[in-house]
């Protein structure tokens, strides 16, 4: 990898989203469900795309002369998506 970015206009973002829990254990004392809760995520990677139905990050990169590839993409559902943070 070069040691400069050339053309890479990607801001590097936390998503802070939330995830589905499941339990698959049967429960006898119900307040134990009561107790179930889904999980608050993070991500940290760099900002591919947004709009109103998803967001699109992914974590490495690299270049072959000028040609950028991207690698591990993750699109979150927006609906999942609670904060995106721009970091330095």
């Amino acid at each position: 990898m070069h040691n400069s970015r050339p053309n890479f206009k990607y801001k590097r973002v936390k998503i802070i989203w939330q995830d589905i829990v499941t339990n698959a254990e049967w429960f006898e004392d119900l307040s134990d469900v009561d107790n179930l809760c889904y999980s608050w995520c993070e991500e940290i990677g760099y900002l591919y795309y947004k709009d109103k139905k998803m967001v699109k990050i992914f974590t490495s990169y690299s270049y072959d002369g000028d040609k950028l590839s991207i690698g591990t993409v993750t699109t979150f559902p927006r609906s999942v998506v609670k904060k995106i943070e721009v970091l330095k």
